[in-house]
């Protein structure tokens, strides 16, 4: 198998439904949360955990006000939302 074809079978889920939305408002609400971080002078890593946290937040309120409405809370949407800034808020921890 070759790597794209493994590339593709790993992240497939990720273009179902409306799954790329959630990619690119989770990276904007992370990118916006890190830009406020950098103008206050807090410290990197702490607010790539903030920015992860709030991301989180926001994707698990969505999910939530889904619910309510008579739809069903998805894991896999709050995944897609999170998994960018969860990887960049990985690394920026670690300096």
């Amino acid at each position: 198998m070759k790597m794209k074809e493994k590339l593709q079978k790993l992240f497939g889920w990720v273009k179902i439904s409306n799954r790329p939305k959630h990619l690119v408002a989770g990276a904007l609400i992370f990118i916006t949360m890190m830009i406020q971080g950098v103008v206050l002078d807090i410290r990197i890593g702490d607010v790539a955990v903030m920015a992860f946290s709030t991301v989180l937040i926001a994707a698990l309120s969505v999910e939530y006000k889904d619910m309510l409405w008579g739809g069903k809370f998805d894991w896999l949407d709050v995944l897609a939302t999170v998994l960018v800034p969860g990887v960049i808020a990985l690394v920026a921890s670690l300096f």
